[in-house]
């Protein structure tokens, strides 16, 4: 595939967790038809299902009838990933612990549990997160430089 050519695919689900599998499973194919490694893809699937985990949980405090959209965009070897919904606003004292100083996840104790460090694992995987609120829609972008097959 050209580097300059760019691929988008569109995704929506009920803000259900039985959907995110459908989420994962769009993207698997999508990605893989697309050429990009296995590991990449994996490592995507884990943050998309972590991100829209915490949208299904957190911002829509679990009610099943709301939406939630995926836009996947691959440019070259640059993959480009938004979580789209329209529940309350990221609290800003959890964007600041987002976007401040990545702690090391290998160096946990052993009382350390993966619950409530979703995020932290995404920031771990991608090579870029930010977090947008406007007007009652909240976009979380993740970026990350994938492997393609040859």
């Amino acid at each position: 595939m050209p580097d300059e050519a760019t691929l988008t695919i569109a995704l929506e689900i009920e803000s259900r967790l039985d959907q995110v599998r459908l989420i994962r499973a769009a993207m698997t194919g999508a990605l893989d038809h697309l050429g990009v490694i296995e590991a990449d893809v994996i490592a995507l699937e884990l943050a998309v299902t972590e991100i829209v985990n915490n949208a299904v949980e957190h911002g829509y405090a679990g009610a099943d009838d709301q939406l939630i959209k995926v836009r996947i965009q691959l440019s070259g070897s640059t993959v480009q990933i938004e979580v789209i919904d329209h529940a309350r606003p990221f609290p800003e004292e959890e964007r600041h612990r987002l976007m401040g100083e990545l702690n090391s996840l290998e160096d946990a104790d052993e009382d350390w549990s993966p619950r409530g460090h979703g995020l932290q694992i995404v920031r771990q995987i991608v090579d870029s997160i930010a977090i947008e609120s406007d007007e009652g829609q909240n976009v979380l972008r993740i970026c990350k430089t994938v492997a393609l097959k040859s």
